[in-house]
């Protein structure tokens, strides 16, 4: 893969489809809205919507089992693409506000927040390198989102919209309880015109069992049950079924083993190594010809690597805009390597756990989705 073939659809992918829904609600539109999804809602001007969203429901997984949920792969409607990184911190914030990474500044699972000088693991708040929460909250106090709910909301002057997501119901066992979460959506249907319900899984059991496993299977069953009853139980509503990303299983490479290239790094940066995502790496470069030349002995098999200006200019993060959001362009380092096979970076070891899957990288595995209609 060369860098040129690196490209995102830019009229086809979940920021797309964030801009069909705040077009539906008559709010400003960010970005080119879908044609084909603005279609459906003109014609359903005055059905409910729900969006579902299913962490890691890629097209990878939809086609490894599409036996085994027949009802949800026989209402696949098209194809359409994640945003670059494919992964949650970007792809759902991608969704949820209508705009690009280098927009929102919601770039990985991890990232360097300049002006507090830490590198911050995202949605858990939390100092990466100390392992300690922080004292700020980085996403209100510092990348300060406005999601399409509030937007919906401002705009039509009353509650119509609203987010449910499965990890605030718990059960004894502190997981998320699902059949709380299913009921929770069912009632809010009956309440909001907009509904955005976002689930855990499958992401959350691929990540620690991989792609092939029957953990895997019995969790789409149930996810397939669910949805099903839902769906039956709210004809009037219109469904739309998404994923943020797909998956790859991985193969470890532990760069806290690398002491060659640790050495090039900037002195601050050399205990967290690299930051963002580990299949989409951005580093802080102090000695940057002994990089590239380590990353050509030992790297570019597995990974592209891109300068900074590179990134910027390819839009894969986002078309060109005058001004790039501060906390994207603080978090982006000197070098970013994309994954192209399966391997995965590790910047320090873990003896309790380790993943089987993941995503992030660039391969078609992790940014192809599909996108489900029902009621239509």
């Amino acid at each position: 893969m060369n860098k040129q073939d690196i490209k995102l659809d830019l009229n086809n992918n979940l920021v797309n489809l964030a801009n069909s829904i705040l077009k539906f609600y008559n709010c400003e539109a960010f970005h080119p809205s879908i044609s084909y999804i603005d279609e459906i809602l003109e014609k359903r001007k005055n059905k409910k919507l729900c969006v579902l969203l299913y962490d890691g429901l890629g097209k990878i997984i939809f086609e490894t089992y599409k036996n085994d949920i027949p009802f949800l792969y026989s209402h696949i409607y098209k194809s359409f693409s994640s945003i670059y990184p494919p992964t949650t911190v970007a792809a759902t914030n991608a969704f949820l506000t209508g705009k690009y990474p280098n927009e929102n500044g919601f770039v990985g699972w991890n990232q360097y927040f300049k002006n507090i000088d830490k590198f911050i693991d995202v949605f858990l708040n939390k100092d990466s390198v100390k392992g300690e929460i922080i004292n700020n909250n980085v996403v209100n106090d510092f990348l300060k989102p406005e999601f399409i709910d509030e937007i919906i909301n401002e705009k039509n002057n009353k509650n119509i919209a609203t987010t449910i997501k499965s990890l605030t119901y718990k059960d004894q066992n502190k997981h998320d309880d699902f059949n709380k979460f299913f009921d929770v959506v069912n009632e809010s249907i009956k309440k909001y015109d907009f509904v955005y319900a976002y689930s855990t899984e499958p992401d959350h059991s691929l990540h620690e069992a991989g792609i092939k496993d029957e953990k895997i299977k019995n969790v789409l069953i149930y996810l397939e049950n669910k949805t099903k009853e839902l769906i039956n139980e709210n004809p009037d509503t219109l469904f739309i079924l998404i994923a943020d990303h797909g998956f790859k299983d991985i193969e470890y490479l532990p760069l806290y083993d690398d002491n060659e290239l640790i050495e090039t790094l900037t002195e601050e940066t050399k205990n967290q190594i690299f930051t963002v995502e580990p299949r989409f790496a951005s580093f802080f470069v102090k000695d940057k010809e002994k990089f590239i030349d380590i990353y050509n002995k030992k790297y570019k098999d597995d990974f592209i690597l891109f300068t900074k200006k590179e990134l910027f200019n390819s839009e894969i993060l986002g078309p060109k805009i005058t001004k790039t959001n501060e906390f994207f362009d603080n978090t982006i380092g000197d070098f970013i390597l994309l994954a192209t096979s399966s391997k995965m970076f590790v910047n320090k070891e873990d003896k309790k756990f380790k993943m089987k899957g993941t995503h992030a990288g660039i391969t078609k595995d992790e940014l192809d989705l599909y996108l489900s209609i029902f009621n239509n």
